[in-house]
């Protein structure tokens, strides 16, 4: 549904070759890729690939699979967002989508913790230097 919802928000604009006007409204406002997430999401809920009754390697095959083509649509998503950046609507878009998308609490979460580890790592580093002198 939000994948047929997604590819109807574009309308006859639909095009992975040109930018044909940035689409903000639908899907669009929760998330930049909302067709590429369904469609990723789905193959994952369909298949569920790690379960297996035939044995943790084809569950392990099964999964890399998947995976693999998740990786792929991951790299569509960026390299069409580096394209996109030209366009100073888009980053107005990708800049406010930092802040107020769907996966903007999970982002600040990432953050934090990132920020969190680096702080405990040059503590770490500067309280070993500071102990060898």
């Amino acid at each position: 549904a939000v994948y047929s919802w997604a590819t109807i928000s574009f309308g006859i604009r639909f095009s992975n070759l040109t930018n044909r006007g940035i689409i903000t409204n639908g899907p669009y406002r929760y998330t930049k890729h909302p067709a590429y997430i369904a469609k990723n999401l789905s193959w994952w809920m369909e298949s569920v690939p790690f379960v297996s009754n035939q044995g943790p390697w084809v569950a392990l095959r099964c999964t890399t699979c998947i995976a693999m083509g998740s990786f792929v649509y991951y790299n569509r998503a960026m390299t069409e967002e580096r394209h996109l950046m030209a366009d100073p609507e888009y980053a107005a878009y990708a800049e406010y989508m930092k802040t107020h998308g769907m996966f903007a609490p999970v982002q600040r979460v990432a953050s934090a913790l990132w920020r969190r580890i680096q702080a405990r790592t040059k503590a770490k580093e500067t309280a070993e230097t500071e102990q060898s002198i």
